[in-house]
This record gives structure tokens, C-alpha cells and sequence, in this order.
């Protein structure tokens, strides 16, 4: 044999050997990373699963890694099961749902009144307190008066001696003794005695301070024996039977608004209980500031009063569910209801992936009501009672694709072993 055929041959039998080499390792990288992913899948389930005193510490990490495995995986194409936990999805519920726009705001009186001096002088009695209940046209104080009573007094003498001059002007001027100015002039200093006295009289009845509206005294700031000038703010009174919540919006909120809409509002001091009122005018101006506009909204505070000055939270109800919409006038009623992160926009279609025998379901469905304070939206169409969707999915999950829901860990009764207390549920598609 040559040395050319020994040479060829030589090197066939070393590329053969270099490709069997690569082969090997190829095989060797492909077992390496899957024996690395079913590590990764089981310290996931160990970590959810393997104690059973969990923190919410350790709640939260595994839903953040659940979270993780499951957009990771939204782009698998493979049988692999997406990991989802329970945190990860919602069921499908009935419940009543009522679209609105939020306001906030103080809910003070609607009438408040800031009472003031109108003469200058020294209180003689102030006759009420805060929290004092008072009628309409009720003494509040009042003011030394003796000077004023004076003055009345000496104004009527000369309306008298005023009205007795013209008296005689008046005999003298029809014998012809008197001159028609002499007349005129003796009846305008009798009106101008009389205006004298109405003017006294006016300030002495000043000196009484009453109150111009039945309610309570909110604010006193004068006592007794105190010297006040004109003006001086002396109380404020305030009618609590209607309270009122000056409330702000977007332009864009303001045009779904109209006078007599229901408002529903709630009181951080009265939890649980829900206060009814109505939208009584709408600012037709936006603030130039802000560009928001003011919608006033008023309540009824007659029956199981609440107190005035706190801070509220309202819903102007501008919509309602279908089923709301066509049920008889005060009938209760309820829609399905979704939270509103797991309906998403997917083109000219609104989807929600439901789970379903260990699988994605892609559903086309059709919503109605948005209630922002629950985050719930109303759906007409597709979903049924009890089932279960995912929230929020992120990136969108392949339909059909395979589903593992891990369970949270729970104590385990006396005597069971940690091991117990937690294991995943839905392994994967039904057979």
C-alpha cells in the first residue's frame, strides 16, 4: 500500500473518531441541562411544599416564583406544564356591580353661617356654648345696652317737640301768619327727628345678636365682659341635617355626570356602612388651575346621623350590569364578575384564559360594568359560575397549554409529618 492510501486512510479513521467524540458531548450538554430543569421544577415544589409553618415570607416567595416559571413558560411550545399557584388565579363569581366615578372629599354642612358684630360695644352675656342646639332668630349675646336705651330715649323727645312745631307752623300758615317755607321746613325737621329715632332704634336692636339659621354652635370666640369691634367674628353655626361633599374630576369624568345621579359614599370613622346622597350641581367651569371640575353632591343626615367634617370617599353610579339594567326597580341583581386584570384586549377581541382539566382555555367574552372600588368587570358571555381564570397573565399563555396549580402550604394536623401538609394539585392534563 502507498503512503498516499495510508495517509487518506489514517485521517478518515481520526475524523470518525472526532465525530463520534462530539456526538458524545452533545448528548452529555442535552442530559446536563434537562437533569438541571427537573432540579429547578423540584426545589420550586419544595420550596411551596416542604414546610409546613410557612411565613408569609415564604408565601409570597413562592408566588414570585411561581409567577416566574409561568412567563417563562407562556412561550413554551413543548409539553412542559406551566406552574401556576393559587394566588395566580380567581373564580368566577355573582355578585351585584355598579360603575361610577370616585370623588373625594370633607363632608361638611351645607349650611354654615359665620356670625358677626354689627356694632361696636361690650358683651353683656353670651347665653350659648359650642355643641349648643339653637332655633332660628335665638339670642346668642348680648351687648351693654344702656347708652343705646339713652339714645332712643332723647330721639323720641325730639320727635315730639319736632311734631309740636309743626303743629303751630301748620295753624299759623292756614290763618296766613306763616309762609309755605316756614311749613316745609317745619315738617322736614319732623321726618328728621323720626329717621333719628328708627336709626337708634335699629342699633339698640343690634345689640342683641340672634342666630340666622336653627342648628349648632360649631365655633365661639367671644365670652362675657368682652369688647368687640363691628365685624368682629363672634360664632358660627352650623345645620348638619344636610351635609355636602365638594368633589373633583377629569373633564373627560365630569361629562358622564348629571344633577340627581345616586352617589354612594363611605367614612374611614364609620366602617361597614354606606352613606346615599345626589349629585345637587355641577361647576360649569372647570378650575383653571387644575382643569378639573366640581361636582357638589348632598346627603340627607336626618336619620342615624353621621358627623360632620369627615373625610369621604364617593361613587357617582353612572352605569350599572345588564342584569341591573333589566331587572324591576329595587329588585337586588348580580353578574358574573372577573377581576379586572384578567380580561385582556387581545386585537379586535376581549379574551379571558380560563383553566380547566390541567389546561389554558382561550375564551372570546363580552363585559359589561366596570366597578373600579371592587376592581371586578361584569362579563355577559363566556364564562360560567365557578370557574377559573387566570389574573393577569402577563405575556399570553398558549391555548391548550398544560397547567400544574401548586397549592400553599397548610398546617398539618397533630401528629402528620411536614412532608403532608403540602403537595401540588392538578398534576398536569387529565388522561
Amino acid at each position: 500500500m502507498s503512503r498516499f492510501t495510508r495517509h487518506n486512510r489514517s485521517r478518515a479513521v481520526t475524523t470518525s473518531h472526532d465525530s463520534h467524540f462530539s456526538s458524545s458531548m452533545s448528548a452529555s450538554f442535552a442530559a446536563s441541562r434537562t437533569m438541571l430543569g427537573v432540579l429547578a421544577a423540584a426545589f420550586t415544589l419544595s420550596a411551596c411544599g416542604s414546610d409546613s409553618a410557612s411565613t408569609p415570607q415564604d408565601s409570597a416567595r413562592a408566588a414570585s416564583a411561581s409567577d416566574s416559571l409561568s412567563r417563562s413558560a407562556a412561550g413554551n411550545t413543548s409539553n412542559t406544564p406551566l406552574v401556576l399557584g393559587v394566588r395566580d388565579l380567581a373564580v368566577v363569581v355573582e355578585q351585584p356591580l355598579r360603575a361610577g366615578i370616585e370623588v373625594t372629599g370633607s363632608l361638611d354642612p351645607a349650611e354654615r353661617v359665620e356670625v358677626k358684630a354689627q356694632i361696636a360695644g361690650q358683651l353683656a352675656r353670651v347665653t350659648v356654648e359650642r355643641g349648643t342646639a339653637v332655633r332660628r332668630g335665638q339670642a346668642l349675646t348680648s351687648f351693654e345696652s344702656g347708652a343705646l336705651r339713652a339714645q332712643v330715649a332723647s330721639a323720641q323727645a325730639a320727635v315730639a317737640a319736632r311734631a309740636r312745631d309743626l303743629e303751630a307752623i301748620d295753624t299759623l300758615y292756614k290763618r296766613g301768619a306763616a309762609s309755605q317755607q316756614d311749613f316745609v321746613n317745619a315738617r322736614a325737621a319732623r321726618d328728621a327727628a323720626e329717621a333719628q329715632l328708627a336709626q337708634v332704634r335699629e342699633t339698640l336692636e343690634r345689640a342683641t345678636v340672634l342666630a340666622p339659621i336653627g342648628g349648632q354652635v360649631s365655633e365661639k370666640l367671644v365670652s362675657t365682659g368682652e369688647a368687640v369691634q363691628s365685624g368682629a367674628h363672634l360664632f358660627t353655626i352650623v345645620n348638619s341635617d344636610v351635609l355636602e361633599l365638594a368633589g373633583q374630576m377629569a373633564a373627560a369624568d365630569a361629562a358622564q355626570v348629571r344633577v340627581g345621579q345616586r352617589v354612594l359614599l363611605t367614612l374611614e370613622a364609620y366602617p361597614g356602612r354606606e352613606v346615599q346622597g345626589r349629585v345637587d350641581r355641577i361647576d360649569p367651569v372647570a378650575n383653571p388651575a387644575t382643569r378639573q371640575v366640581t361636582a357638589y353632591i348632598r346627603v340627607q343626615n336626618t336619620r342615624d346621623p353621621v358627623v360632620a367634617g369627615l373625610f369621604a370617599t364617593g361613587r357617582i353610579l353612572t352605569g350599572q350590569s345588564a342584569a341591573a339594567a333589566s331587572a324591576p326597580t329595587g329588585t337586588p341583581t348580580s353578574s358574573l364578575a372577573v377581576p379586572s386584570g384578567a380580561v385582556r384586549a387581545e386585537g379586535s377581541d376581549t379574551v379571558v384564559y380560563v383553566v380547566a382539566d390541567g389546561r389554558v382555555q382561550r375564551r372570546l367574552v363580552s363585559v359589561g360594568a366596570r366597578d373600579a372600588f371592587t376592581g371586578l368587570s361584569e362579563v355577559r358571555s363566556g364564562l360560567r359560575a365557578g370557574e377559573r381564570v387566570l389574573i393577569a397573565p402577563g405575556a399570553a399563555p398558549r391555548d391548550g397549554a398544560a397547567v400544574q396549580v401548586v397549592s400553599p402550604a397548610v398546617v398539618p394536623p397533630t401528629g402528620a409529618s411536614p412532608a403532608d401538609s403540602a403537595m401540588p394539585t392538578s398534576t398536569g392534563p387529565r388522561s
